[in-house]
This record gives structure tokens, sequence and C-alpha cells, in this order.
């Protein structure tokens, strides 16, 4: 794959599905997951002028920054220009359906229950409240920088790339974003709420990716960061944000779901403010625009990850640095959709 929680009852339900995602999956569970992807078909790219209908969802979480209904409407059809524009396709996007983040990992439940793909729910996650978290982070750290060159760990890491100290800074930066607050002031994840942990989950929400029936993207202001044990070397130098991703779905038009999450490009808290700059809400506007499109690359085009061309929508952004890569990308006169690999299965 690439990549790319009433009151009681739903603190009960949040508790238990952090519980569970704690304990490693039995094998035959890994091996039952595995079968399951490499059951479905290849896929195959949308054929250029095709007429794209996507349905979308928003998730909000009540005490994060948000984008108004206004904007996402602003998003939508700026949207659907740029895709007609880079990639060829006539889209039309329609929101079906806004939620609490409460109300939906509430009613989208049953998900982590249904075999085989509660799998990435029940494995992925490296617990922030682990008794042994800093051991897995290394471990998911070393298996990851261990199948990457010289050259590419250097350049999305820098100078420092053995990992012991790639996990270290990892961890110092983790820890800082989760101890930034939210507009209650309460820290974004702590011992307090550790029950949410779920929420910023990729495990999570790729179960849920992979479950769903009704909307091909889900956009939502709360961010996937934390540490799993799959992490992609660019999640790795962020500090574990994982900003969006799409999942093989057997059940869309498009065979796959995509989750966007928002937190990275809206907050203006000090660590997001330091590392991916200032940006008025005009240019988040855009940052969330190019990374959306980065994503149909991968959902129409059928993309594979691409590491080569600095200058591609079809690469993820470096660091934390949206804007950057922004202006770098919209401003290539080739994107290289045809010099990039079709992916088989995400």
């Amino acid at each position: 794959m690439l990549f790319l929680r009433q009151l009681f009852g739903v603190a009960a339900l949040a508790l238990c599905i952090a519980v569970a995602c704690r304990k490693a999956a039995p094998k035959s569970d890994a091996a039952a997951f595995d079968a399951y992807i490499e059951a479905l078909p290849e896929l195959k790219a949308v054929a250029a002028g095709t007429k794209i209908f996507l349905n979308v969802r928003y998730v909000e979480h009540p005490t994060l920054p948000t984008l108004t209904p206004a904007a996402r409407a602003r998003l939508y059809r700026a949207t659907e220009v740029a895709v007609k524009k880079i990639f060829a396709y006539d889209l039309a996007i329609r929101e079906t359906e806004t939620l609490s983040i409460t109300n939906y990992f509430a009613r989208e439940r049953g998900a982590f229950g249904a075999a085989p793909i509660r799998f990435p729910a029940d494995s992925y996650l490296i617990s922030w409240f682990a008794s042994d978290r800093d051991k897995q982070i290394h471990d998911a750290v070393a298996s990851a920088l261990k199948k990457q060159s010289s050259e590419r760990l250097r350049e999305y890491l820098g100078a420092m790339t053995e990992p012991a100290a790639v996990s270290r800074n990892f961890i110092a930066r983790l820890k800082e974003i989760y101890a930034e607050p939210k507009a209650d002031g309460q820290p974004l994840l702590t011992a307090t709420n550790a029950a949410d942990e779920v929420w910023f989950s990729y495990g999570h929400w790729d179960t849920l990716a992979l479950a769903e029936r009704a909307c091909d993207f889900t956009l939502t202001n709360i961010g996937i960061i934390g540490a799993d044990t799959g992490m992609p070397l660019y999640v790795i130098a962020r500090g574990g944000v994982t900003s969006a991703f799409v999942e093989n779905n057997a059940h869309r038009p498009y065979q796959a779901a995509g989750v966007l999450a928002l937190y990275p490009l809206l907050a203006d808290t000090p660590v997001f403010q330091r590392v991916r700059g200032v940006l008025t809400s005009e240019q988040k506007e855009e940052a969330i625009l190019w990374v959306w499109l980065h994503e149909l690359g991968h959902m129409l085009l059928k993309k594979e990850e691409n590491y080569t061309f600095a200058d591609s929508v079809h690469r993820a952004p470096p660091d934390l640095r949206y804007y950057e890569w922004v202006k770098r990308v919209k401003n290539s006169r080739n994107q290289h959709s045809q010099e990039i690999a079709q992916a088989k299965k995400f």
C-alpha cells in the first residue's frame, strides 16, 4: 500500500479500540489480509477525458482548525479546474455528508471487527503510550532506512541518517506535535485523552478506507500523526505525519478510497509554523488542492509513488514544507506522468 471516536458509549468504544490496536494480530490475520489484497483486481488507469464523479465526506474534530463550508466549496471547484488542466479528466465533486469525528468512528466501528480488513487497525499502530514505544519506533525506522539508498536518505533526512539518530529526532518532533494545544487549551494527545489515539492512527484510517462503500474521499481536519510499523521515508522525515493516502477498495468505481487529513496544513501551532512556514488562508487552500492532486494521481492515473522527479505533482511533499513544494510543482511544464510507472496495487 502506498501509503501515500452518546457519551459513555463512544468513550468506551474508543478505549476498546485503542486497547485492541496495541495487540499484535496473529500471523494468520496477516496472511488473510495479504491474500485479500492479492485477490483484488489489478489497478487500471481511468482513460483521459472520462467524466469523473467523486463523492466526498467531511469529518470534523470540534477543537481543531477546520475548513468552512465556503472554503470547501472553493476547494472543490478549484480541484475540478486543476484536474482538467493537469490530468485531462472532467471532474465533478459532491460533498455528500458532514459529521463529527466521534460520530464517524462510532458509526463505522464494525470495520474494526471485520476480517481481514481489520488487520491494519489491529497491527500497524505503534502506540505513543506503549511501554516499549521507543524501541518499536527505532525498529520501524531502521527497517525503512535499510531499504533506501544513501543518496535518498541524505535528500530526505540531511546528514543525520543513522537509525538511532533519526528515531530520536522523530520521537522529539512527534512529542512536540502531540504537546501543542487544541482550541480548548488541552494537548493534542496526552494520557488524559489516550483513547483518542485511534483518531490519529494511520492503521485505523486505512481499515476505514478498505471498508468504504459510499465515498471516494474523506476529508477531515484531524491529523494522521503517529508512528506505525510501515512508515515510508517521507513520513519518517515529517515526524510521523501522513498528509493523505489512497487505499485499494473493491467497492468504489475507481478501485480506491482516499483520505485527506488536513490538520498539518491548517494548524498555526509553533511546530507547523516553524517547519511548514506561516501560511495565509489562501496558501493553505492552495496547498490542500495540490496535495489532493497528488492523491488523485494515484487514484485516477494509478501512479506509483515517485521519488525521482522533484518538480512533479506525483512526488509527495518533503518534510512539512508544503507550500515550497506547491511553488515547485505548480510551475512545472512537465508533471512526468508518462515517465512514472503504474501501480498494480496500492
